[in-house]
């Protein structure tokens, strides 16, 4: 395991996307030392070809560069679909912060996963269950479908090494993300202005609601992650990697020993827009997150169990407007 910029840098060992993990043993030994510092990583050896990267990024520039009306159109749907306009995002509810001052300098697209016309939840309009949607764009819509599914099979191909991580049998968690919930959001970020506020930010400081983040940025620079000290570590891009982070769902899971840790965004950049991809990885909506019985034998869990869906909807809810 080698170190970038102070966070652990894990080779997955794949030749391609669908190719299986190298040796899951030693790739859990290597996020579970993450999960216990930062909570962040980036991994290499992932498979995803860089052309369809390249194209999401492609994709993600060209959807945001749109007119503000044909954006608006797409606008959030009850079911968290859609576009998000610039500045109407603000941190509300959040596991380790304060309501935020001002609303994130960012706009973003929305993808989640795809629910059959017929699917009794979507029929009967059951949360996160209804459909996407997509601008007239066929080639947006190929290349970001393309790239869904590559962190999709990602996601799902480092459940093993993270069940035994979290010292549970290689096959805990598939049971309980068949299928997963996912989103994918493209996030564009204007120039910071040069004399920016010390309370306005790309993204206010959070932690994610959901299991686990896959993000890919590109080499304008401003993530920061909160380290245990109380300072901000930058977390650049490195070409070839993903960088990866734990959310409040596996921290709850592990009674908080698996570190949620707080982030943030500013663009580096007070002349060039910044781009990136997140990729949320979450159990099935169905599924009841519960502190695992290794992680409450010294003290009680500090979670009540709760369906995810329950607990992840109503963190949605709170921190974003949508079109009924």
């Amino acid at each position: 395991m080698k170190d970038g910029h102070g966070f652990p840098i894990v080779d997955l060992g794949r030749r391609d996307d669908r190719a299986p993990l190298a040796a899951q043993g030693a790739i859990a030994a290597a996020i579970r030392r993450a999960c216990d510092a930062s909570g962040f990583f980036y991994v290499t050896g992932h498979g995803v070809p860089e052309a369809w990267i390249a194209d999401a990024f492609a994709a993600n520039r060209r959807f945001h560069a749109l007119p503000a009306a044909a954006k608006s159109a797409l606008a959030m749907n009850r079911w968290h679909r859609g576009y998000m306009g610039f500045g109407t995002a603000k941190l509300t509810s959040s596991a380790r912060f304060a309501p935020a001052r001002r609303p994130n300098q960012m706009e973003s697209f929305f993808v989640r996963h795809e629910v059959a016309p017929d699917d009794p939840g979507r029929r009967a309009g059951a949360p996160l269950q209804g459909p996407n949607q997509w601008p007239d764009d066929p080639w947006f819509r190929t290349a970001v479908t393309r790239y869904d599914a590559a962190m999709r099979r990602l996601g799902a191909s480092l459940l093993p090494a993270l069940s035994i991580a979290a010292g549970e049998a290689p096959d805990y968690l598939a049971a309980r993300f068949d299928p997963p919930s996912t989103a994918l959001r493209l996030n564009h970020y204007p120039p910071a202005p040069a004399d920016r506020p010390d309370d306005l930010f790309g993204s206010h400081p959070h932690t994610d609601y959901g299991f686990l983040t896959i993000l890919a940025q590109d080499a304008i620079g401003g993530l920061e992650v909160r380290m245990p000290d109380g300072g901000w570590r930058p977390a650049p891009h490195l070409p070839g990697t993903f960088i990866l982070n734990i959310g409040d769902a596996f921290a709850r899971w592990t009674n908080d020993a698996f570190n949620s840790t707080p982030h943030r965004v500013v663009n580096a950049s007070s002349e060039r827009d910044r781009y990136s991809i997140a990729y949320f990885f979450d159990p099935a909506l169905e599924t009841v997150i519960e502190c695992l019985p290794r992680f409450r034998s010294d003290r009680p869990a500090a979670y009540a169990p709760v369906r995810f869906v329950d607990y992840f909807t109503a963190r949605l809810d709170a921190n974003y407007a949508r079109k009924e």
